[in-house]
């Protein structure tokens, strides 16, 4: 069970770093860079291609990745692409990549993750981007 524990301690560790660094990008408006970190994020913290894990529905990739913690790691850094998408001015692919994350993190939940205080803000943020869409 240690070993478990301590990859999801290492996982949480460096994904906490590369969000850190890619939050920075998109606040300073380096938004190449910000799309480069979240996608190298998702190669390094899961093992797979970021585009590749869009592919197919949530409920095929939360299975794929097995793991509720890799599960809420890439509904967040889909939750970041989404805001990163709204940043540049593209409210309807921020509206798709919200919804993706909403059904990631209900995936998670499904397999038995836990939210957090930081999981909830966002959540509210997710759910605040999409409700803001279909109004528009």
């Amino acid at each position: 069970m240690s070993i478990r524990k301590d990859y999801i301690e290492r996982l949480v560790e460096q994904f906490a770093a590369a969000l850190a660094r890619l939050l920075k990008a998109r606040r300073e408006k380096r938004f190449d860079d910000a799309a480069r970190l979240l996608r190298a994020t998702a190669l390094d913290t899961l093992g797979m291609e970021y585009d590749a894990l869009l592919m197919v529905d949530a409920s095929s990739t939360a299975r794929l990745l097995g793991e509720p913690s890799r599960v809420k790691v890439l509904a967040r850094l889909v939750a970041e692409d989404g805001e990163l998408h709204q940043d540049q001015g593209d409210p309807a692919t921020a509206a798709v990549r919200f919804r993706y994350a909403l059904a990631l993190y209900a995936e998670a939940q499904s397999l038995g993750a836990t939210l957090d205080g930081e999981d909830t803000s966002v959540l509210t943020r997710l759910q605040s981007g999409v409700s803001s869409s279909t109004r528009t």
